[in-house]
């Protein structure tokens, strides 16, 4: 059994028509949109932004074997109930360290490109990467590292370097 047509559907009130002046123009499609992540980054100062991230830094364990890879994380949450979008120094958003030698490596560089970070609000990130015990001294040259305490670090390529972590393993 099929229901009886509606008033509106028996009319042509709801036809559109451009050609038309008196015929109703239709909705638009998109509505302007409140980038709120670019509202913070002009309202915010720079260091409200900044204090508002938490920085983390941890491995899975504290002691490994000789040539077992590290899982290496970096956490970053956002505690402000406003999204946050900072400026990188590369375009990459992130670096981590072995000793001080970024990415275990003494012969790459971090481009120059300048990029973004956006947080939602509350948000937390998590970056990961793998070490495998070896610092890169040349193109083609990696060397193993000696057992013993190693510090890993992770930092945002921001300009300010309270925005890293570290943490200690031991390589037995």
């Amino acid at each position: 059994m099929t229901r009886p047509p509606r008033r509106a559907e028996r009319t042509d009130a709801l036809a559109r028509d451009d050609d038309h002046p008196t015929t109703p123009s239709a909705r638009p499609t998109a509505t302007r949109s409140f980038d709120a992540a670019k509202a913070s980054h002009a309202l915010l100062p720079r260091t409200l932004r900044r204090r508002a991230l938490v920085v983390d830094c941890t491995t899975d364990r504290a002691r490994y074997a000789p040539d077992e890879p590290i899982r290496l994380r970096l956490t970053v949450r956002n505690r402000l109930p406003l999204p946050l979008r900072l400026r990188t120094t590369a375009p990459v958003p992130w670096t981590w360290s072995v000793g001080g030698v970024d990415r275990a490596s003494t012969v790459d560089t971090l481009p120059d490109d300048a990029g973004s970070l956006r947080f939602a609000r509350r948000e937390t990130k998590t970056f990961e990467a793998v070490w495998h015990q070896r610092v890169r001294v040349a193109p083609d040259e990696w060397v193993v590292v000696d057992a013993g305490d190693h510090t890993l670090g992770a930092r945002l390529l921001v300009d300010d370097s309270r925005l890293a972590a570290t943490t200690t393993v031991r390589i037995e």
